[in-house]
């Protein structure tokens, strides 16, 4: 009988351990709600597909059109963000029907937010109203001429350059 109960209570140790273990490896800064996902490809620089088929436009930012100046470059800029992985979290559904999220690194790293503070991607204001975070990194990005904003002085945000 006492074979039996030491394995048991390992195995009660294991059920006990192994949820916190698998909470505690979530870097800090990504919310709870964030999902795991596996990146399929990077479409541009603010819509990613995952393996499971999900479409998902970043929320808040608006990065150049692949035909637009800045386009490509966008582009790259969220693939070495993201790699292969990332932590999502659903805000939304768009009326194409893609999931609108923030996305998060496995390190952590807000990418919708990083996107914009690096001077690749516009905060979208008409989306993202009071997200105070997006608009001062916005500004930064454009009083040190990052990115986009090293390219021209007044570059056409991608809202406008699609109703061309």
């Amino acid at each position: 009988m006492m074979k039996l109960q030491r394995p048991l209570s390992l195995l009660l140790l294991w059920m006990l351990v192994l949820p916190v273990q698998a909470s505690s490896d979530r870097p800090a800064g990504v919310p709870e709600a964030a999902k795991w996902a596996r990146v399929d490809r990077v479409v541009d620089g603010d819509t990613v597909h995952t393996k499971d088929g999900t479409k998902i436009r970043l929320h808040g930012i608006d990065t150049p059109e692949r035909d637009q100046p800045y386009g490509k470059q966008a582009t790259r800029a969220l693939d070495g963000l993201i790699k292969t992985k990332v932590y999502v979290l659903e805000k939304d559904t768009d009326r194409y029907g893609r999931l609108v999220a923030v996305l998060y690194t496995p390190e952590g790293l807000n990418v919708n937010l990083e996107m914009v503070c690096g001077g690749h991607a516009w905060w979208y204001e008409r989306y993202a109203r009071f997200d105070s975070d997006l608009e001062d990194c916005q500004e930064s990005a454009q009083a040190t001429r990052l990115g986009l904003w090293a390219e021209d002085d007044d570059p056409v945000a991608p809202w406008a350059w699609r109703r061309k």
